[in-house]
């Protein structure tokens, strides 16, 4: 049986930790801090079997040359921790470099993700998802989306269409809780969506409580998170009133959404 757990790390990062409760073997994504997943794994006794990046950034990778040093794991672990990442890493031995398409079964062989690729925010950035989880980094937040980094609009508009053709009942696991935030600016732009309306009270009342918002669903997403919404006439009608120009495609829809968002 497999649990997530999620691991707050820094100002506003989570580390997921994927685990077999049969034997606890487990794997995370995004170790950005070493200290807060040394800490869980310790308290549940588990053995570290891989290491999933999806994308290169400090907050999701500096944990992993203490997690591989460490050892009291080292100890608890019948293996070398396997290293996924889509770029090389010449600096760390286990390095598995993953590419759109590819499986992999980073604790047991009866549980198995699928490689997407998810340019964007940054043009490595990878996602991991099977018909029930999807670990989405830094591509797709709840009610939002990646700042375009080294990537561009275009690819990140592509890669989140990529997404939605995932089963809709995907839990949804992203990097970061930004999602009261988002969901403001999504209200800026559909401030009669029932839906979000619901999903702002809720976020509200779980941050109150000091409580994570995730994961999302992939179905909720679809009703509240407007970069995925650029097939609506509405938001289409509210961008082009605010900048007074028609415009002709979803992708201009998208583009021109990021760039209201990055100065929100």
């Amino acid at each position: 049986m497999i649990e997530v757990i999620s691991i707050p790390t820094l100002n506003d990062n989570y580390v997921w930790l994927i685990k077999n409760t049969l034997d606890n073997n487990c794997c995370v994504v995004d170790p950005g801090a070493a200290d807060p997943v040394l800490e869980v794994l310790a308290l549940h006794n588990l053995k570290l079997n891989g290491i999933l990046i999806t994308h290169h950034h400090y907050d999701h990778i500096d944990g992993i040359p203490e997690l591989l040093a460490n050892s009291e794991l080292t100890a608890r672990n019948s293996a070398p921790v396997t290293i996924y990442s889509s770029i090389a890493m010449p600096e760390l031995e286990n390095v598995i470099t993953v590419a759109d398409g590819d499986k992999i079964q980073p604790f047991a062989n009866d549980f198995q993700l699928s490689v997407m690729a998810t340019p964007g925010h940054k043009r490595e950035h990878v996602v991991y998802h099977n018909d029930q989880l999807l670990f989405s980094g830094d591509t797709l937040f709840s009610g939002g989306c990646g700042r375009i980094l080294d990537g561009s609009a275009c690819e990140l508009f592509h890669s989140l269409g990529k997404i939605t053709q995932l089963n809709d009942e995907l839990l949804v696991y992203p990097t970061h809780e930004y999602t009261q935030a988002n969901l403001m600016f999504c209200h800026a732009v559909d401030p009669h969506n029932e839906a979000l309306k619901i999903a702002i009270s809720e976020t509200a009342k779980l941050r109150q409580r000091g409580l994570p918002t995730l994961p999302s669903t992939l179905k909720k997403e679809k009703q509240i998170n407007v970069f995925l919404r650029t097939n609506e006439p509405m938001i289409r009608s509210v961008l082009e009133d605010r900048l007074t120009l028609l415009l002709d495609s979803e992708q201009s829809i998208f583009t021109e959404l990021r760039s209201w968002k990055d100065n929100f």
